[in-house]
């Protein structure tokens, strides 16, 4: 009898298999492949492996697992799975070769709706520094991907700058190929050396034949009047998110219109904006230069930026008080782990100015920059529940003036200031901890891209 009872789940058809598998966590879906040959059958159905996620990374305990468990993965379902995340340590070049693998099998897919590059460093190391073969390959994997697929809907090579800067290479064949599929599509770089870099030649024609894309990331020096044209003609779906990476300023180029901001605005009326400024060290006034009355300004991020003057908060404040939803400023600590720029100028703090009139701001995150006690206390009672993450070290706040105000000693001073931000938040709040910060803003000597790149590639997500 029980040899019998065994032989009906033996017997059970594909589709009951795999309906049965669908329910099933990644770990008890191996598990069950395990109890006979019909099962494991079933184990790599397609429909079981619409999202795979490679995880590269051979400076991880893992190390011979992991590989070989990607290249497992990439035979068995890289010819049909239709999301892809390519995790890879960029800064070991076993890595950046198995990631090109992996690009390898996805190029004989017809079904890939979604590729993601997500690196842990903006640059692709190589075995030998003149190893332009590799990149060539990549380069060609990508495009043969980008010709197979038969309705490509999202794109991000994960602001690698070797990819990127030959980004006209894949947008010819995205025109061609992908032109009624494409929605996300994500050319934003990090610059290595972002003071001094060439600019290539984007031809802004090209994106004239995305009428379905909604999202673009993509670096301020192709942003032009022609290119927010393209995206306002009527023919166009409306775009949700432009995300735009700023390294430097370059007065031979024209700034964008606020005429042509405004027509976009009227053609995508729930636009939001990401402005990110990577190691911009240039004028401060040049900032003031990207900023426009007319851009739907959601998302302000600063990283590592000399050229940025937190009285430009006050500028955003006034232009943007109906869009903006997120700040974030992040800058290294000096040798003794204080903030190398300060809030502390006297007047209007910019940042109590920001947290007055922007009433949709709910995310505040501020690293590297001295802020008053007092100042997070009225930040905190301004935008009350509504802020949801308010983000500060200890180290970076000041609690001269509360103390002053108050009659209290340093640490009650930050005691009531931690109390009285708790009770405006309606959440139990508390500065961050030293162990919390990035490794780049306590060190010099660490790749700055690790203190923002994950957060900046969450928005290239599909």
């Amino acid at each position: 009898m029980a040899g019998e009872s065994s032989g009906l789940w033996n017997n059970l058809p594909s589709i009951i298999i795999v309906e049965i598998f669908s329910f099933l966590s990644l770990r008890d879906r191996l598990n069950a492949s395990s109890v006979c040959k019909a099962w494991r059958n079933n184990l790599f159905h397609p429909k079981l492996w619409r999202k795979v996620v490679f995880q590269l990374n051979s400076c991880d305990n893992k190390t011979v697992n992991q590989s070989n468990g990607a290249r497992f993965l990439a035979k068995h379902c890289g010819r049909f799975v239709r999301e892809v995340i390519i995790e890879v340590n960029s800064s070991n070049p076993r890595d950046v070769q198995l990631c090109k693998e992996v690009l390898k099998v996805l190029t004989y897919n017809n079904n890939l709706r979604a590729l993601s590059i997500k690196p842990l460093s903006s640059r692709l190391e190589w075995t030998d520094y003149n190893d332009t073969l590799s990149l060539d390959q990549y380069v060609e994997f990508l495009i043969r991907i980008i010709k197979r697929a038969h309705c490509l809907e999202h794109l991000s090579l994960g602001c690698i700058e070797e990819l990127l800067d030959l980004s006209e290479h894949f947008l010819a064949p995205l025109s061609k190929h992908q032109a009624k599929c494409l929605r996300s599509l994500h050319l934003s770089s990090v610059k290595e050396v972002p003071g001094n870099y060439f600019i290539n030649d984007l031809k802004t024609s090209l994106f004239r034949t995305f009428l379905q894309l909604e999202r673009l990331s993509i670096d301020y020096d192709y942003l032009s009047d022609q290119l927010l044209d393209v995206f306002s003609q009527p023919q166009h779906r409306p775009l949700t998110h432009l995300i735009i990476h700023v390294h430097s300023f370059d007065y031979r180029f024209p700034r964008v219109s606020d005429a042509a901001w405004k027509r976009l605005t009227l053609h995508s009326p729930n636009l939001e904006v990401t402005i990110n400024l990577l190691h911009f060290h240039n004028l401060a006034e040049n900032v003031r230069h990207v900023l426009d009355s007319e851009m739907p300004l959601a998302h302000f991020r600063v990283y590592f930026s000399s050229g940025f003057d937190v009285d430009i908060l006050t500028r955003i404040a006034f232009l943007n008080d109906h869009s903006l939803r997120s700040l974030v400023l992040v800058d290294e600590l000096n040798d003794d782990l204080s903030p190398a720029a300060t809030f502390l100028r006297g007047g209007v703090d910019p940042l109590v100015m920001l947290a007055w009139r922007c009433k949709k701001l709910t995310y505040v995150k501020i690293i590297g920059y001295e802020v008053g006690a007092d100042s997070l206390i009225a930040v905190s009672r301004l935008r009350g529940e509504q802020l949801k993450d308010l983000k500060i070290p200890a180290c970076c706040i000041s609690s001269t003036q509360l103390e002053e105000s108050e009659q209290l000693t340093q640490q009650g001073a930050l005691e009531h200031m931690q109390n009285e931000v708790s009770y405006g938040l309606g959440q139990y709040w508390q500065p961050m901890t030293l162990n919390e910060l990035p490794l780049a803003v306590r060190n010099v000597n660490m790749d700055a891209d690790g203190a923002y790149l994950d957060e900046i590639l969450r928005d290239q997500m599909w």
